[in-house]
């Protein structure tokens, strides 16, 4: 019986997140919705509109949830931004989502992820056009991706 109940509200939590989820600007979802979708993102930061701001110095931590087509039994995290026309990958201290979240993964049900990352104080103070954070399966394909524009400055900065 006690399963049944969760299962039931498991079910009525996707179907009211996917029906309700809608990300906040600047967050958008960049993976084709084909694999998964995310319902939710944020950021430990200040966002505006148009960007998130990542102070030098602090750890920048980004959650999301997000839902599955299909089954995933390995899963990692990978982080590329985009300054100018230049992708650069950058390195998460724990990229294995399967650690955090339990593999296989189901379709259908709704997971939230989250990790952080050092913003070194010897990175330039830029704009990166495009922040993507990508879930990817065991063979890269890529199940998830939420994107966002991010500004890199000094706490002091009055960017």
């Amino acid at each position: 019986m006690a399963l049944y109940q969760v299962k039931l509200f498991l079910c009525f939590t996707f179907i009211l997140s996917t029906f309700a989820a809608q990300l906040q600007a600047p967050f958008k979802q960049c993976a084709p919705s084909s694999a998964g979708n995310i319902l939710k993102a944020s950021v430990n930061a200040p966002c505006t509109k148009e960007y998130c701001t990542f102070y030098k110095g602090t750890d920048a931590r980004l959650e999301f949830t997000f839902n599955l087509k299909k089954k995933a039994h390995k899963v990692r995290a990978k982080v590329v931004a985009t300054i100018g026309t230049i992708d650069h990958d950058f390195a998460l201290p724990n990229p294995d989502v399967c650690q955090q979240l339990g593999c296989p993964l189901k379709a259908g049900a709704a997971y939230t992820y989250y990790n952080s990352m050092y913003v070194s104080p010897t990175y330039p103070s830029v704009k990166v056009n495009q922040m993507r954070y990508y879930l990817i399966d065991g063979k890269g394909r890529e199940l998830a991706c939420v994107s966002l524009p991010v500004m890199i400055t000094e706490r002091d900065s009055k960017q």
